[in-house]
Parts: C-alpha cells; sequence; structure tokens
C-alpha cells in the first residue's frame, strides 16, 4: 500500500435519518485497497475502540487526534 494515500476524515454526529447508528465507524477502501475515507463519532474520538486503532494502522495511521476534519498525505 502507498504511504501517499490521500483519505478526508469525517468526524459525525448521528443523525436519526441516517444509516449509520451513534457509535459507527466507516471506512471508504478504493479498488486497489487505499483508504480513501472514514468517519469517526466525535464522542468517541476521546477513546476509539483498539479494533479501529488497528485498522488505522494498516493505513499507516498512527494518531487519531492529528485526523480531526483533514486530508491524510
Amino acid at each position: 500500500m502507498s504511504n501517499n494515500t490521500e483519505a478526508i476524515v469525517s468526524i459525525e454526529e448521528y443523525e436519526e435519518d441516517s444509516d449509520l447508528g451513534p457509535d459507527d465507524f466507516s471506512f471508504i477502501i478504493s479498488g486497489d485497497g487505499e483508504l480513501k475515507s472514514f468517519m469517526i463519532p466525535e464522542h468517541l474520538m476521546d477513546d476509539p475502540p483498539e479494533e479501529i486503532l488497528a485498522i488505522l494502522s494498516i493505513f499507516g495511521v498512527g494518531d487519531i487526534h492529528e485526523l480531526t476534519n483533514s486530508t491524510l498525505h
């Protein structure tokens, strides 16, 4: 996987009409296996589950707090 992946990070608030629940994370991965985008529930930013941190580490993301509403390069 390339370290030049650009991923849009979004901190989301739960909306009633959304398919996502208030504790759901969303990952968008390209056909080439690159992380394109992911959404993080705002209330879980300070204590994300270890499984989420493990997934992000696969894509070279070491600190979730550096990603608030930004683009990864």
